[in-house]
């Protein structure tokens, strides 16, 4: 392919600054005359919008010779950083690029002068540059694995944020059981204490002491629960629940009785 004849009127001192830029400035110098003389030097200040998401991209090539801009994407609800564009970096619209919206918004961080060759004339390019052409697509390759790598980063941020939620649910059900529990024993603690009162206050013979051992042995014993169908359980609280009315017993531990190995007799 012929390279591109000079390009009449280019200032040789934006050739000079594109031959010094990192991207762009091993090309050719006709090809660098090409640019200059197509492209515009602008400047942008500080918070200026170089594309908004969703919108189509009009800006066209930037090829950066000083200042800083970032690109940031949505991804569950947030707005991330996704890249940054120095001077000496070329971003925008760039050869063979499918991209037409913009998939986020791009800002200036700090003031950028940049060449920004026109959207129009992206498609002259790969023909009137093709060394620029070609740095350019290596550019592109890297902004795709940049913008790939973020994608995974969030998604796995996401999956880590799940399995901490998750982790802490685990975690905060057995704490709760543990402090129900310890209410509970605090409670069982303080009816314990009260029911050795009244026992040391009954005045019980040796001879009731040791029946009321072999009775709280009988209740230690492995429970009838299991073995008895519901209408046996039913007819056995029934019992026992006479059995403590009758002798002048609280009735409301029938219930709990009836699971024991305990007779009314």
């Amino acid at each position: 392919m012929t390279p591109p004849p000079p390009a009449v009127g280019a200032d040789p001192a934006l050739v000079e600054r594109l031959a010094a830029h990192r991207t762009v400035g091993a090309a050719p110098r006709p090809e660098l005359e090409w640019l200059a003389t197509h492209g515009t030097v602008q400047h942008f200040a500080l918070g200026d919008v170089l594309a908004r998401a969703g919108e189509p991209i009009t800006l066209g090539m930037i090829i950066m010779f000083s200042g800083r801009g970032s690109h940031h994407q949505q991804h569950g609800g947030a707005w991330r950083k996704v890249m940054e564009w120095r001077g000496g970096d070329v971003t925008g619209m760039l050869p063979y690029s499918r991209m037409t919206v913009a998939p986020g918004n791009s800002f200036v961080e700090e003031p950028v002068e940049a060449l920004v060759i026109a959207r129009e004339l992206i498609p002259q390019l790969p023909v009137a540059c093709p060394a620029v052409t070609a740095a350019l697509v290596h550019a592109m390759l890297d902004r795709a694995r940049t913008f790939k790598a973020s994608d995974s980063q969030a998604e796995k941020m996401a999956s880590l944020g799940k399995l901490a939620a998750g982790l802490a649910h685990e975690l905060n059900n057995p704490a709760a059981a543990a402090a129900r529990s310890a209410a509970l024993l605090a409670a069982a603690a303080a009816e314990s204490d009260s029911a050795s009162r009244a026992l040391g206050a009954a005045g019980l013979t040796p001879a009731e002491a040791a029946m009321l051992d072999a009775l709280h042995q009988e209740c230690a014993e492995q429970p009838l629960a299991g073995v008895m169908s519901p209408l046996e359980r039913a007819d056995r609280v029934e019992d026992i629940s006479d059995w403590l009315q009758a002798h002048d017993g609280n009735d409301a531990f029938s219930t709990a009785l009836a699971d024991t190995r305990v007779t009314t007799a």
